[in-house]
């Protein structure tokens, strides 16, 4: 019986010891901290545990700037299978050399087997475009398009799966993703 007693108890203090104490987690100005000149950001500002009389306290932070890592911008493709979107270029739409302005890709040709349905592979070439570009891309090749998403805001859709429409994700005016149907 004592043995059991023991090994409950030391099972408890076990537990008790890996669990973190909460008061020791929060960060405010003010809340009790264990190091002195220790620091930690949270929501943007920066808390540094100071000595207060006797005791070991956060200060009321300073407001940091948080650091932003860019996201990749898409590589623009040059296809010469391709055919320009109206870029404003006259010589590039009469037949001329196709001149893609950067942030510009091109539509693909006019294929007659969209007739019969996209193919993923010919919906991905809009990812990268701007969205107005794609969508004068699709209007192009007769395809049906529908934003399903634009930056973090979603949008209602119907379900129904049609091989002639391809709905995209846009995020900051830019096709991310493209799917058919």
């Amino acid at each position: 019986m004592l043995k059991r007693s023991f090994s409950y108890l030391l099972i408890t203090a076990l537990c008790l010891a890996v669990i973190p104490d909460a008061n020791a987690l929060t960060v405010k100005a003010g809340a009790k901290c264990t190091k002195l000149k220790s620091t930690s950001v949270v929501k943007g500002k920066k808390y540094t545990c100071i000595k207060s009389g006797k005791k070991l306290v956060w200060n009321k932070g300073v407001a940091v700037k948080i650091a932003v890592t860019p996201t990749p911008k898409p590589t623009p493709s040059t296809s010469p299978a391709g055919t320009p979107i109206a870029i404003g270029d006259p010589a590039g739409a009469i037949g001329g050399t196709p001149t893609v302005p950067p942030g510009q890709l091109m539509c693909p040709a006019l294929d007659p087997a969209d007739i019969e349905g996209i193919t993923q592979t010919r919906a991905d070439s809009l990812v990268g475009m701007t969205e107005e570009n794609a969508q004068a891309c699709a209007q192009s090749l007769e395809w049906e398009f529908r934003v399903g998403q634009r930056d973090s805001e979603m949008f209602p859709m119907t379900m129904d799966y049609r091989t002639n429409r391809v709905t995209v994700m846009v995020v900051l005016g830019a096709i991310t993703s493209v799917n058919v149907g």
